[in-house]
């Protein structure tokens, strides 16, 4: 695990980073009665306006690569949701929201703030490094969703809404006095981006309650 809206408008609420966790190995026993099994579950399927997320294995199948997580506390909704582009979200509608965000990523806002085909994810930091709208809090290579990539935080530390990059259904930005926990990872189907988001106050608490989440990450083909 790494450490650490589409201006459809959708301004992107994007957040996050969590701490690698080791889980002990243990051996199977090989006297007494073979344990029970429980045959595993498909995933739920996100859908718009349906609540409250009650705790399980969540997917989006419009997406591509397939995408699952797991939600085990209360207070996630359902955000966006489009082939291209979904999210779940805390605290919505207020200065603080929280989002944990997945992206199909078609082109990265770099110098000049100019749109720039999203070839690799090492090209899509590079070009996020020259946004003239974002200050990069910290890099580091990562390992999420069991594929290895790139991660990069950054703030709105201006006045105005920055574009980061575009998705199908449009522009993501995200608005001053907020961050961004940015992973991009190489896949089959393109450079895909899963994403924190949340305001500079509380990001703290933004990160602690994506951490969960982000560490039952599976991506496709990982």
């Amino acid at each position: 695990m790494p450490t650490a809206r589409p201006v459809l408008v959708v301004v992107a609420l994007l957040v996050g980073a969590c701490a690698a966790k080791s889980t002990p190995i243990e051996e199977p026993s090989t006297t007494g009665t073979p344990p029970a099994t429980t045959a595993p579950t498909e995933p739920i399927e996100l859908i718009q306006g349906g609540g409250q997320l009650r705790p399980g294995t969540y997917t989006h199948p419009g997406f591509r690569p397939s995408v699952t997580f797991e939600v085990a506390a209360d207070g996630w909704f359902v955000g966006t949701l489009n082939d291209g582009f979904f999210d779940i979200r805390q605290d919505r509608g207020t200065p603080d929201v929280v989002a944990v965000q997945f992206a199909l990523v078609l082109a990265v806002a770099g110098d000049g703030g100019a749109m720039t085909p999203a070839t690799t994810a090492l090209a899509a930091v590079e070009a996020i490094r020259l946004n003239p709208g974002l200050v990069v809090r910290g890099e580091s290579a990562s390992r999420l969703g069991g594929l290895e990539g790139w991660v990069v935080e950054v703030e709105n530390a201006g006045e105005t809404t920055s574009p980061v990059m575009r998705v199908a259904p449009g522009t993501l930005g995200f608005d001053p006095n907020r961050r961004l926990w940015i992973a991009l990872f190489d896949t089959g189907e393109g450079v895909v981006a899963v994403l924190v988001g949340g305001s500079v106050a509380e990001w703290d608490r933004a990160l602690a309650l994506a951490e969960p989440v982000l560490e039952t990450v599976v991506i496709a083909g990982s």
